[in-house]
């Protein structure tokens, strides 16, 4: 698991890294906004920290950009009045805002309930994409048996039947097959 922490002083970096390397997850430090945003477009994070207080943007603005563009949670960490104002917004993108000053018990509770979620969604990501997936295969394959119902008089039972005898004999998925029936009768 990689996080990208954003932090302006070599202490919050420091403190901030402890935590996450005592979590057995690697790191990559920014200490701008502008680095962080680099960072984050050559490679793929699983989690963030952003500390406010940066100096060339605010760093609600950076979490929120973070959660969104890199599809992850995250931690936001500032003052009462700032994390007050933009808590219930950052929220929703699926970062916990923390008020400092923030004590490594916090800081480590909430890395490993977003560690938890990270878990949970990447499983949900899988079975998403298989769904998607199966999906695919069986509008493809319905395609196939309109075609064989249109070209050669088949019924959806026997078009059915015909491209799961044909996927059988050749030991190739129905998917495979009806891309097959589609070529030859769409051209």
């Amino acid at each position: 698991m990689d996080a990208l922490i954003v932090a302006s002083t070599i202490q919050q970096q420091h403190a901030l890294s402890d935590v996450m390397h005592r979590a057995g997850i690697d790191c990559v430090v920014c200490s701008s906004a502008a680095e962080a945003r680099r960072e984050s477009l050559c490679r793929p994070f699983d989690i963030f920290i952003v500390n406010g207080g940066l100096p060339d943007e605010r760093g609600n603005e950076l979490s929120a950009s973070l959660a969104e563009t890199n599809d992850c949670g995250g931690i936001y960490i500032d003052d009462f009045a700032r994390v007050d104002m933009f808590g219930d917004d950052l929220g929703r993108s699926g970062v916990i805002s923390l008020v400092r000053p923030l004590t490594k018990t916090a800081l480590g509770d909430a890395v490993r309930m977003l560690v938890v979620a990270n878990v949970r969604v990447t499983a949900l990501r899988i079975e998403n994409s298989e769904l998607k997936s199966k999906l695919e295969d069986e509008k493809c394959v319905f395609r196939a048996k309109i075609l064989l119902m249109r070209a050669l008089g088949y019924t959806e039972e026997q078009a059915h039947k015909y491209i799961e005898k044909k996927a059988m004999d050749n030991r190739q998925s129905r998917r495979k097959v009806a891309m097959d029936i589609l070529k030859t009768y769409e051209a």
